[in-house]
Parts: structure tokens; C-alpha cells; sequence
């Protein structure tokens, strides 16, 4: 089998069940905060959400600095670290006293357990460039179905064993995906630049935030990371709403309102789960840039009726549509930032690709609640729209100044020197 096969294979694997680990606990602990003694449910609400949002917040933070440090370490050994981070961070949640230990807890793991960064480097560095967008939206399915599965199966564990065992348990998985990675995983050889192969931790963050200022400084990376942006903080405004806009509307029984809000903000992960593959490869053929605008528009048109919808089974209808130009966003964004970034800085590209992503999923969840608070459920609906849409008529732009297309970059020019692999060498 090609190396690039044999690494998707495994790292799909590895990323499926780590990512089933990560997500088993995040609906759970509100329970668990009760089983702790906290019995108000004002402060179970906000402890709760303080904790799903640290590891996030942190992760996207560091992300740049773990690629960076990938890009001249190795994005494997990247995946180790990240696996075992997650073995004891997670493990240790299970012994945790206090909401303060959980928070502790998860603010260091988002710090050392970035594994979707590395991953996607590692895959896409060995992979042809006409097969970028269909093996990169696959490789993303791989965090949408472990994120279905997870919150299921973390559910069983608790119910069946107890609480605390739900944390060891589920990182026992990252420790079976790190064990993979390591007998499995072949890393093609790095390329560096010879004055960046010592460094030292300080002159780390020194480069990760110049190839930050590097990248912003391009009309494509800019792009990229704002659509990124763009599109998933008008996602992440809505969901947290979303069973307060379908008890608005008509057509539904009282009585099943979570279920029938389940169904409608399920369909849009359905949606995504699917068509995230067939949209990676019509951009392979068509072209990863106007993946990127089509899906941005076609976003910004399906979000903006949802705001003026009477019954709930049209806003069902519209949501999987929506979620259909959506699942686009994330093979196109990963297939840009390939084809607008050297090997030897891929690592850090697609830090900065994940950062923005996270940062969205982070931030707009408390932005849409309190913006719904002043202007409306509806009127913060038509916001989500227009911020895609504003998005998409900025790659009109920049494409129209000639300052944005599907060529690569440039490979770079120095030679490998004793920091790297020999040439060929796989680890």
C-alpha cells in the first residue's frame, strides 16, 4: 500500500476513536458537577459551560506553536504528544474534587492535546495534490462520526460503571489510538529551512507568531482563515438558541420539544457527516478557492430565510440545506491551506487553520446568547447571514484584484541539513 494510504487509514482510525474519547464527556458534566455536590443549577449552567469552552480556548491558542514545533519535530511525534496528553489529562479528570480541579484539568489539556492540527499536516505532506479536498474532507469525517459516537457511548459507561469511570475509560482510547500512531504511522521525511533547524522555546513562539504575520499578509491566508471564521461563528451563533427558536414556531408537539429540536440540529451534522467527502472532491476538480466562495454563498442564502420560517419542518428543511453548503467549508479550507503552504510549514498552517476554527465554535456560542438577549432570536439569525455572506463577497474581491487563485506555493529552496531526515527516511 502508498505510504499516503497507509497514513490516512491509520490516522482516520486513530482520529475517529480519540475523538469518540474527547467528546464521550462533554454532555456529562453537568451530572458530574451535581455528583460533586453542586446542587444550584445556575451555577451547574455556568461551571458547565465554563468547562466545555476552556479546553477549546487554549487549544487554539497553542495550536500554531504544536504545528510550528511539528513542522521541525515531526507531526507524528506531534500525535504522541497529543494522544498521551489526552491519556493524562483526561484520566485524572475522574479524581477531581472540585469544579476548580476540572478546570485546571481542561485548560491543560487544551493546551498539550491538539491532535487535529498534526493529523492533518501528517496526511496531507505524503498525499497528491489531485486527491487534497476528497482525502482531507475524509479525514474530517472522522471528528464528525467519533463526535456522534462519543456522546453516546459516554452516556452507556456512566450509566453502567459510574461517573468518574466515564474519564479513564475514554482515555484509554487515546492511548490505543497513540499505540497505532507509533507501530502503524510512517512519517515522510521533513523539510526544513537550515537557520530554523535549532531552537530554542522562546524563539518557538517568535516564529510561530511571525508565520502568523506572514501569512496575514497574503491575500489568500487571510482569506482563508476569515472564511473559516466566518462561517462557523454564524453556525456556532445559532445552536445555542435553537430550542428557543423552535418553541417560536408552529407544527410541533409541546411535549417533544428536545426531541424535536435534536432532530432539527441533527440534521445539519447528518448533513456535513455525508457530503464533507463529495465536496472535497468536486474541489479537487473544480478548484478548492471556488468551493470555498460557492459554499460560503450558498450558506449565507440558506441561513438568511430560516429567520422568517413559521413552522419548525421548514426550518428542518432549511437547516439540512444549510448544513450541505457547510460541510464544503472544511475540505476547501484544508485544500487552500495545502496548496498555500510549503512542506516544511504545514504544520504550522494548518495550526492556524484550527485555531480559527476553534476560536469561532468558542466565541460564538456567548456572542449569539447575549446579542439574542438585545436584538431577537430572528434578527440574530440575519446576522449569521450577512457575516457569510460578507465572507464570500470578500473572496469575490480578492479574486477579482488577481491576488487570489488555486496555485501553490512555492517549494522551498533550502536543502535539507543534519536537523532533518535523510532524504527518503520515514519514521
Amino acid at each position: 500500500m502508498e505510504l499516503w494510504k497507509r497514513n490516512f487509514a491509520f490516522v482516520w482510525a486513530n482520529n475517529f476513536i480519540t475523538a469518540i474519547g474527547m467528546m464521550a464527556f462533554l454532555p456529562l458534566f453537568p451530572l458530574y458537577l451535581r455528583e460533586m455536590g453542586i446542587t444550584d443549577s445556575g451555577e451547574i449552567r455556568l461551571w458547565s459551560g465554563v468547562l466545555v469552552g476552556a479546553a477549546p480556548l487554549t487549544a487554539a491558542l497553542m495550536g500554531p506553536v504544536w504545528g510550528s514545533l511539528g513542522d521541525r519535530m515531526g507531526r507524528k511525534l506531534m500525535l504522541l504528544r497529543a494522544n498521551l496528553s489526552i491519556v493524562l489529562f483526561v484520566g485524572l479528570m475522574g479524581l477531581a474534587r472540585s469544579p476548580t480541579d476540572l478546570l485546571l484539568l481542561r485548560l491543560a489539556q487544551g493546551v498539550f492535546s491538539g491532535f487535529i492540527a498534526p493529523s492533518l499536516a501528517l496526511v496531507s505532506v505524503a498525499t497528491p495534490e489531485d486527491r487534497q479536498g476528497r482525502v482531507m474532507g475524509l479525514l474530517h469525517t472522522a471528528l464528525l462520526a467519533g463526535g456522534v459516537a462519543g456522546p453516546l457511548i459516554g452516556g452507556f459507561v456512566a450509566d453502567a460503571v459510574g461517573m468518574r469511570m466515564v474519564f479513564p475509560i475514554t482515555a484509554s482510547l487515546s492511548l490505543v489510538a497513540a499505540i497505532s500512531t507509533s507501530l502503524f504511522v510512517r512519517e515522510p521525511a521533513l523539510v526544513t529551512r537550515r537557520h530554523e533547524v535549532r531552537f530554542t522555546p522562546v524563539s518557538l513562539f517568535q516564529t510561530a507568531f511571525r508565520d502568523l504575520l506572514g501569512f496575514l499578509k497574503e491575500g489568500p491566508w487571510r482569506a482563508i482563515l476569515l472564511t473559516v471564521f466566518a462561517v462557523r461563528f454564524g453556525v456556532a451563533l445559532i445552536d445555542p438558541i435553537l430550542a428557543l427558536y423552535v418553541e417560536t414556531l408552529d407544527g410541533y408537539d409541546p411535549a417533544m420539544l428536545a426531541t424535536t429540536t435534536g432532530i432539527v440540529f441533527g440534521l445539519t451534522t447528518v448533513a456535513t457527516l455525508v457530503l464533507t467527502p463529495v465536496w472535497g472532491s468536486i474541489g479537487d476538480r473544480q478548484g478548492a478557492r471556488r468551493l470555498l466562495l460557492f459554499c460560503a454563498t450558498g450558506a449565507s442564502l440558506s441561513y438568511l430565510p430560516q429567520a422568517f420560517v413559521t413552522d419548525v419542518w421548514s426550518l428542518a428543511a432549511l437547516r439540512l440545506i444549510s448544513g450541505a453548503f457547510v460541510a464544503g467549508i472544511f475540505p476547501a479550507a484544508y485544500t487552500m491551506t495545502a496548496k498555500h503552504s510549503r512542506p516544511d510549514q504545514r504544520g504550522s498552517a494548518y495550526g492556524f487553520t484550527f485555531s480559527s476554527l476553534v476560536l469561532a465554535n468558542a466565541l460564538g456560542p456567548a456572542t449569539g446568547g447575549a446579542l439574542a438577549a438585545v436584538i431577537g432570536l430572528r434578527a440574530l439569525i440575519v446576522c449569521a447571514a450577512v457575516l457569510m455572506a460578507l465572507a464570500a463577497l470578500r473572496l469575490v474581491l480578492l479574486r477579482r484584484s488577481g491576488r487570489f487563485g488555486d496555485e501553490p506555493q512555492d517549494e522551498p529552496r533550502d536543502e535539507p541539513t543534519d536537523g532533518c531526515l535523510p532524504e527518503g527516511r520515514v519514521v
